[in-house]
């Protein structure tokens, strides 16, 4: 019984994973959340998570992850062999095939509600599955069936339910059936009692202010969706829904409410990072940066410590105006904002991949940043001049200038540091700053650096935004807190090089057969989100599309 409870639950908790079709919900539906506590600390619902799960074994997901030798193993190994034996056995005793069996106690609503324990880390947990009669009568004695195949034996009556007990290993799994709803747990204490006493009419998180506010916004149609009572980075509850859209596309939207008066570092604002970076970013994530409103969290922070806050506050000021020659804490934090990018660019002819960083300039910044770019210059000359010329060993700088269109790039060289690290990526490897008419951008590539200038400048070349709308993608068309994308099929390459250089080349050949990773990777076409902060809510947005 405790194998098929967690192999129920694993389902689904697989179904955040599956692209799978697009689910409605039954006419003759439960509510879960009206069956869980009012306190529940969270809530877990699946629509048909039979349904989802033989979609996943039919994807090509499972069907790489059926090549690796990790899962093999895990199909040949004892523990599989156990568990196979004990559902088997259950469908004996249940008298149904395994497709029926799942049909009728997964075919529905299923859930998994949290509540609140002695052990403030380990919730007690109850599993929640809608029966598939055909009339509420035949659930319950579907319901019933289950309860006494299991060979479980009633023990005693909440409130004119009866509480079914069986003994298994060194646990005690406790059941109960209601309204055609099974309700099965191992916790100890009341936490079955707790579910009946919601389900019989008592207080029900369906009914609390905070679930409202957490799930109200959220479009009804979902597959999947889970709800916790307390979510960061505001403590407030907080859900998340899944939405199949078919065709390997899922959809996901979420919403974590609570009040947050100060939006002075997350206000939200039109990005223009995508529109700004190269096509060749495998991954990217834009947001919002307030300099000036980082800088006064700063400084009301360091003047709480009184005396010693003063000093840490001059040391910073004087760091930070080290880096930008001649310029004022007052220009150098009004000289940026309101965003910044990062991206991973895949590198050019099998070279090192390059990672770049976009700081947007205000209309009034551009000598700032330019400040930053020549004293860099500066700093990296008289360390290169300090170099011992007779030494022919150990790593040395190289500094140089070259221009793209109208744009100077400083490029900063250190021969010989990284190959051992890097090997023959590590002649790819320079720190390398330009300054455009917008942007501040400094990567660690002189090719990555370069391809940002030209797409950042408008120079002609493909942007990150237009190779996703070729794609059917839309990046954000007004204010957004952040964004982000992930190309896995277009960075397989990119990951397994980084982890060729850091762990050896025979060590991934492992890793690759335990893992079957390129594999893995090369199935999910891309994965995009996007998060709005406002005063009573935070919104977002993500979609995941496997390769068709």
């Amino acid at each position: 019984m405790k194998t098929l409870k967690w192999t129920l639950a694993a389902l689904v908790a697989a179904v955040l994973a599956s692209a799978a079709a697009a689910q409605t919900a039954p006419a003759n539906s439960v509510e879960m959340a009206s069956l869980a506590p009012a306190d529940a600390k969270a809530l877990i619902e699946t629509l048909d998570a039979a349904g989802l799960r033989q979609n996943l074994l039919k994807s090509k997901f499972w069907a790489a992850l059926g090549q690796t030798q990790a899962f093999q193993e895990w199909r040949a190994g004892e523990k599989y062999a156990q568990m196979r034996q004990r559902i088997d056995q259950f469908l004996r005793s249940i008298d149904m095939p395994e497709d029926k069996a799942l049909k009728t106690y997964l075919g529905r609503r299923s859930a998994v509600v949290l509540l609140p324990s002695d052990d403030e880390k380990k919730p007690d947990g109850v599993l929640l599955l809608q029966v598939a009669g055909a009339a509420p009568a035949e659930s319950e004695a579907l319901a019933r069936r289950f309860v006494e195949s299991v060979g479980a034996k009633e023990v005693k009556k909440h409130r004119d339910v009866a509480i079914w007990e069986v003994q298994k290993d060194s646990s005690v799994d406790r059941m109960a059936f209601r309204g055609g709803v099974l309700m099965i747990t191992s916790a100890g204490g009341d936490a079955l009692e707790r579910v009946l006493d919601a389900a019989l009419g008592g207080p029900s998180l369906g009914a609390t202010e905070d679930f409202k506010r957490a799930t109200e916004g959220l479009p009804p149609d979902w597959g999947a969706r889970a709800y916790a009572a307390r979510c960061p980075p505001r403590k407030g509850p907080g859900a998340v829904a899944l939405y199949p859209q078919g065709s390997g596309h899922v959809h996901l939207e979420w919403r974590l409410a609570g009040g947050e008066a100060d939006l002075s570092l997350t206000r939200p604002a039109q990005l223009a990072g995508p529109g700004a970076l190269p096509d060749t970013a495998v991954a990217a994530i834009s947001s919002v940066f307030y300099p000036d409103a980082i800088w006064e969290k700063v400084k009301a922070k360091a003047a709480a410590q009184g005396a010693a806050g003063d000093d840490k506050i001059r040391r910073a000021e004087m760091f930070v105006r080290g880096w930008f020659t001649g310029k004022s804490m007052p220009e150098i934090t009004s000289a940026f904002g309101p965003e910044a990018s990062l991206a991973v660019l895949k590198g050019e002819a099998d070279g090192a991949p390059g990672l770049v960083g976009l700081v947007r300039i205000s209309p009034t910044g551009k000598a700032v940043a330019q400040a930053f770019k020549d004293g860099l210059a500066a700093k990296a000359m008289i360390l290169a001049a300090l170099r011992d010329p007779n030494q022919q060993e150990g790593p040395r700088l190289n500094v140089r200038e070259e221009t793209v269109g109208s744009t100077p790039m400083l490029v900063v060289e250190a021969p010989g540091l990284l190959d051992k690290v890097l090997g023959n990526w590590a002649k790819d490897v320079a720190l390398t700053v330009a300054v455009t008419d917008r942007w501040l951008i400094i990567g660690t590539s002189a090719s990555g650096v370069r391809a940002s200038i030209r797409t950042a400048s408008r120079l002609g070349d493909r942007t990150l935004a237009a190779s996703l709308a070729a794609e059917g993608e839309k990046t954000p068309t007004g204010p957004v807190t952040r964004w982000g994308v992930i190309r896995p099929a277009g960075s397989a390459d990119v990951v397994l090089g980084f982890a060729e250089k850091l762990t050896g080349k025979e060590r991934l050949e492992r890793a690759r057969k335990l893992t079957n990773l390129a594999e893995l990777l090369k199935l999910v076409k891309r994965l995009s989100w996007q998060r709005t902060d406002e005063a009573e809510v935070i919104c977002g947005k993500a979609d995941i599309q496997a390769v068709e």
